[in-house]
């Protein structure tokens, strides 16, 4: 059993409370994201369906209430740079936000026209990013890829679409998210089981003592936090953890829920129990 494994007792799919303009398919990753969305233009914006995205430079938070209530994200990566930190940091936040599945999308693939070894940089490019949602537990062996151009270098190209379009057209189809009735947790004080991230897995890390203060997002929930527990927890470390919340949380036990610190994501985790 890996550490994300662990950190499983319940797959909790929640919506936004009061919500109106959730997202159905919401775009991740590369910050590009945005010029996708934007030149997406009427397919994006059709009165069917929300599609979305966070904002530039968006907190760990911000990103997980963009995926909150979504059935689907799209992984948006540069193909002239390949998988970046935000590439992994918000594939585990579309994980601790309960996205039930995720694509990719390759964009800026004109860039990569001439270049003698385009299709092997693709394939590279390809493998480390299902890589990383396998690590995840995201399914990126059966994840689709999409590319926002075909080009010469590369004349058979392996995708399941080329251009947004393409993109809605496979997973507008996608079931709706499930949602599933557990005990609910409603309190001030709470334990997590907890995986804290190393420095590869985010660009700041921290070690949890007692009386450390953090911010926890939990189905779209974003309070402050102290550290109750009096042993220490450190980067690669998992452990169940209790927290003094500065306002009352409520959610079912099993809900999964992420730390935050300096706007970063530092730890990942389930609400394990009450009291």
């Amino acid at each position: 059993m890996n550490i994300f494994q662990a950190l499983i007792v319940a797959t909790v799919f929640c919506l936004i409370a009061g919500s109106s303009v959730a997202n159905e398919i919401v775009f991740l990753g590369d910050e590009i994201r945005l010029d996708v969305l934007k030149k997406c233009g009427a397919e994006c914006q059709s009165s069917r369906i929300k599609v979305g995205t966070p904002s530039r430079g968006a907190t760990a938070s911000e990103v997980a209430n963009s995926a909150q209530s979504a059935r689907h994200a799209i992984i948006v990566v540069d193909a002239a740079s390949g998988p970046l930190q935000i590439t992994r940091e918000h594939i585990l936040i579309a994980r601790q936000a309960g996205v039930p599945s995720l694509s990719v999308m390759f964009v800026n693939m004109p860039l990569l026209e001439g270049m003698r070894d385009a299709n092997e940089l693709v394939e590279l490019e390809e493998f480390e990013v299902r890589e990383l949602m396998n690590k995840y537990e995201m399914g990126g062996n059966t994840a689709m890829v999409f590319h926002d151009a075909s080009i010469r270098s590369i004349p058979k190209l392996h995708t399941n679409g080329v251009g947004t379009k393409a993109i809605l057209s496979k997973t507008l189809s996608l079931p709706a998210r499930k949602v599933v009735s557990l005990e609910k947790f409603s309190g001030r004080t709470l334990h997590a089981y907890l995986y804290l991230l190393t420095k590869l897995e985010s660009k700041y890390t921290a070690v949890l003592n007692k009386g450390s203060a953090v911010a926890v997002w939990i189905n779209g929930q974003s309070v402050s936090a102290v550290v109750k527990s009096a042993r220490s927890l450190s980067p690669g470390g998992n452990d169940e953890l209790m927290f003094e919340a500065q306002t009352p949380i409520n959610a079912p036990l099993g809900s999964r829920l992420l730390l935050e610190l300096k706007g970063e994501i530092v730890a990942a985790g389930v609400l394990s129990r009450g009291g």
